[in-house]
C-alpha cells in the first residue's frame, strides 16, 4: 500500500486498516528460544494457494502483502487431491545472543517436489532447498527418509521460512510440520528407528522361518504367505520412505512407480493365499477365481503408474482394494459360520489389518485427521495380522498332519495284511522327518550365509563355558571381529559383493582357528566373534595377528579403505575374573569396546583387554 505525505481523515485510516489485515493476517515470529523441544507448526503455518501453478520465490517476496495468505487451521497439512501448487509460510525468531540452529522436518517422504527457502530481514535468500521423492535423494540437506531442513537462525534476528509444495499428478499426503533442536531430533529418529527396526526385524523373521519351514515340509499355504509376506514387507519399507534412502536413492522415478506396483502385488498375493489357507479351491472354486480377478484388477491399476499417472492410480485402486477386502471379509464371515476354525483365526486376522489399512487410507483421502493412531494403524494392523496367520498356518499344518495319521490307521485296518511292509514305509517317513528335524535343528544354529555359529549359539555356548572356567579356575580369551569400513564397501561394490567377502572372511577364519576348543560366530552383520582356545593373551594375540596379517594378503580390492583392500579390527578379552564378567553379555561389550578402540586406532589392529582377578 502506497504512503501518503499528508494525513488521512481517521475513518478512512481505520477502514484501509481493517482492509489490510483482512487481505493479509497478521503473522507473528515464533520465539524458537521458548520451543527447544518439538513444536507442530501445523496450525501456524499461512497457506498461499497457487492455482495457476505460476507464482516464484520472487513474485512471493515482491507481492506478499497483496496475496491471499490464510492461517492454517490443520493440525496436520492435509490437501489431499488437488491439481494447485500450496505455499506455506512461518516465521522463526531467535531473540538471542547466540547463533541457533532448527531443523525443520516434514514427517511424509512421499512428497513429489518440495522447494524450501529462508529468508532475511532484508528480504535476501539466505538459504534454499530444491528437493522432493521424484528427485535424487542426494537432494534432501539431510539424509533421512522424511524431509528435513535445517534453518540456521543469527542471533537477534527474524526469519521467513517458505515452503512450495508441488505434485506430479495432483495427489497430496497428509504431512506433520515440526521445528525441533538437534536434540529432540535425534531423539524422535532414535525412537522411530526403533519401532521401525521392530516391525521391519518382526516381519522379516517371520518371513525366513516360514520360508525355512516351506522347505522342510513343502507346504504350500506357507510358500503363499511367505510371498505376500514379501510384498506387504518391501511396500512399507516403499511408503516410508526407507526404500528410496537405502535401495533405490537414486531412481526416483522408479519409486514412484513402486508404490502403487507393489499394492497390487500385495493384493494379487494376499487373494492366493487366502483362497490357499481357506481351501477355496475345493470348497469355492468359482469364489477363489472371483477373489483372483478382483486382486488382478487391482493389479492392473497400477499399471498407468509406469506412464506417470498416479492420481488416476489411486482414484481406481482405492474402490478395487474396498470390493476386494469386503469380498475377503464376506468369504471368512461366511466360512466362519460353518465352524471352519481356521477361517476364524482368519477373520479375526483380517479384521485387525482391515481396521488398519481403512483407517490410513482414510487419512490419504483427507476422510481422517493425521495422528499417531491413523499414521502407524497400518503398521501396527498389519503386524497383528502376520502374527495371528501364522498361528493359524501352524493350527492347519497341525490339521494336516492329524488328517495324515488317521488316514494311517484306517489304511492300516483295511490292509492288515500287507503290515510289514506299510510298518516299513511308516519307520521310513519316520526317519525322513527325523532328518528333516535334524537339518531344522542344524540351521537354527548355524548362520545360513556363512556356516559359522550364530548369536543364538554365542550366547549358550559362552554361557556354559563361563561356567566350566569359573569351576576350573582358566582363564577365557574371546575375540570380537568387525571388517573395516563395510558399509563403504557395499554402497560401492554392492550388497552381493559384500555377501562374497563375508563369505571369504568366514572360510579363513574357519582355516585358521581349527583347535578342538576353537569356536566362531557371526554376531551380526559384519561382526564376528571368536572363542580361542589358548592360554595366554599373548597366545592368543598372536594368533589374531596372524589372522588379521592373512585377511590383509588376501588383497580383496576396497577403494575406500586405508591401504586399499579389505581389514578387520579385533578387540580380544582375556578374562577370569568371573565376577566382573558373570555372563556372555558382558564378556562381548567388554570385547566389542576394545574392538572401537581399534577402530579408533586408524583400524586394521588388535587391541587386548586382560579382565583378572587381583586376589
Amino acid at each position: 500500500m502506497t504512503r501518503r505525505s499528508f494525513p488521512l481523515p481517521s475513518a478512512l485510516a481505520i477502514w484501509l486498516l481493517l482492509a489490510c489485515l483482512l487481505v493479509s493476517p497478521a503473522r507473528a515470529a515464533i520465539d524458537v528460544t521458548q520451543s527447544p523441544g518439538q513444536l507442530n507448526l501445523g496450525p501456524r503455518v499461512h497457506l498461499l494457494e497457487d492455482a495457476e501453478r505460476r507464482l516464484s520465490i520472487a513474485d512471493l517476496l515482491a507481492r506478499d502483502e497483496a496475496l491471499s495468505w490464510r492461517p492454517s487451521v490443520q493440525e496436520t497439512i492435509n490437501f489431499s487431491f488437488s491439481d494447485s501448487a500450496w505455499w506455506l509460510q512461518v516465521e522463526l525468531a531467535n531473540p538471542g545472543e547466540s547463533p541457533l540452529r532448527r531443523l525443520l522436518e516434514l514427517a511424509m517422504p512421499l512428497h513429489d517436489y518440495l522447494d524450501a527457502w529462508v529468508v532475511d530481514e532484508a528480504g535476501e535468500v539466505a538459504q534454499a532447498w530444491q528437493t522432493g521423492d521424484r528427485r535424487a535423494f542426494d537432494s534432501r540437506p539431510v539424509a533421512h527418509h522424511t524431509f528435513v531442513l535445517p534453518i540456521q537462525l543469527p542471533p537477534g534476528e527474524t526469519r521467513q521460512v517458505i515452503l512450495r509444495l508441488d505434485t506430479h499428478d495432483g495427489l497430496f499426503d497428509a504431512t506433520p510440520l515440526y521445528l525441533m533442536s538437534d536434540g529432540s531430533f535425534l531423539k524422535k529418529s532414535q525412537r522411530e528407528l526403533m519401532a521401525f527396526s521392530l516391525y521391519f526385524g518382526g516381519l522379516l523373521a517371520l518371513m525366513i522361518f516360514n520360508l525355512l519351514l516351506y522347505l522342510a515340509i513343502r507346504e504350500r499355504s506357507l510358500l503363499h504367505y511367505v510371498v505376500y509376506l514379501g510384498a506387504f514387507f518391501v511396500l512399507m519399507f516403499a511408503t516410508r520412505g526407507f526404500a528410496f534412502q537405502y535401495w533405490w536413492p537414486s531412481w526416483p522415478t522408479f519409486n514412484n512407480q513402486m508404490l502403487p506396483l507393489t499394492i497390487g502385488l500385495v493384493a494379487i498375493t494376499l487373494a492366493k493365499f487366502s483362497s490357499s489357507y481357506l481351501n477355496l479351491a475345493q470348497h469355492a472354486p468359482r469364489l477363489s477365481r472371483g477373489l483372483l480377478g478382483v486382486a488382478g484388477l487391482c493389479l492392473a491399476s497400477a499399471l498407468p503408474a509406469m506412464l506417470g499417472h498416479y492420481a488416476l492410480v489411486f482414484r481406481v485402486m482405492i474402490p478395487s482394494a474396498i470390493l476386494l477386502s469386503s469380498l475377503m471379509l464376506a468369504v471368512a464371515v461366511w466360512r466362519s459360520w460353518l465352524g471352519d476354525r481356521l477361517a476364524q483365526i482368519f477373520l479375526v486376522a483380517w479384521c485387525v489389518l482391515l481396521v488398519g489399512v481403512s483407517l490410513y487410507f482414510l487419512r490419504v483421502a483427507g476422510v481422517l485427521p493425521y495422528n499417531v493412531f491413523t499414521e502407524y494403524a497400518m503398521q501396527a494392523g498389519s503386524g497383528l495380522e502376520f502374527l495371528l496367520l501364522a498361528l493359524g498356518l501352524a493350527f492347519k499344518i497341525n490339521l494336516l498332519k492329524n488328517e495324515k495319521l488317521t488316514a494311517e490307521r484306517a489304511t492300516h485296518e483295511l490292509q492288515r495284511s500287507q503290515n510289514q511292509r506299510l510298518e516299513a514305509e511308516v519307520a521310513e517317513r519316520t526317519r525322513e522327518l527325523e532328518s528333516a528335524n535334524q537339518r531344522l535343528a542344524a540351521m537354527a544354529r548355524t548362520d545360513p550365509m556363512t556356516g559359522l555359529l550364530n548369536r543364538r549359539q554365542f550366547q549358550e555356548l559362552v554361557d556354559e563355558e563361563l561356567q566350566r572356567r569359573r569351576r576350573s579356575g582358566q582363564s577365557l580369551l574371546f575375540a570380537v571381529m568387525d571388517i573395516d569400513t563395510f558399509k563403504a564397501y557395499n554402497d560401492t561394490y554392492g550388497h552381493q559383493a559384500g555377501d562374497t567377502v563375508l563369505v571369504q572372511v568366514a572360510g579363513l577364519l574357519d582355516a585358521h582357528f581349527r583347535r578342538a576348543g576353537d569356536r566362531l560366530f557371526r554376531l551380526g552383520g559384519e561382526e564376528f566373534g571368536l572363542l580361542l582356545e589358548v592360554d595366554t593373551l599373548d597366545e592368543g594375540q598372536h594368533a589374531l595377528e596372524a589372522f588379521r596379517q592373512a585377511l590383509e594378503d588376501l588383497a580383496i580390492p576396497h577403494e575406500h579403505a586405508k591401504g586399499g583392500v579389505i581389514t578387520a579390527s579385533f578387540g580380544l578379552v582375556c578374562c577370569n575374573d568371573f565376577q566382573r564378567v558373570p555372563d556372555a553379555d558382558r564378556l562381548y561389550r567388554e570385547a566389542d569396546e576394545a574392538m572401537y578402540t581399534a577402530k579408533e586406532r586408524s583400524r586394521n589392529r588388535v587391541v587386548t583387554r586382560a579382565i583378572l582377578d587381583e586376589t
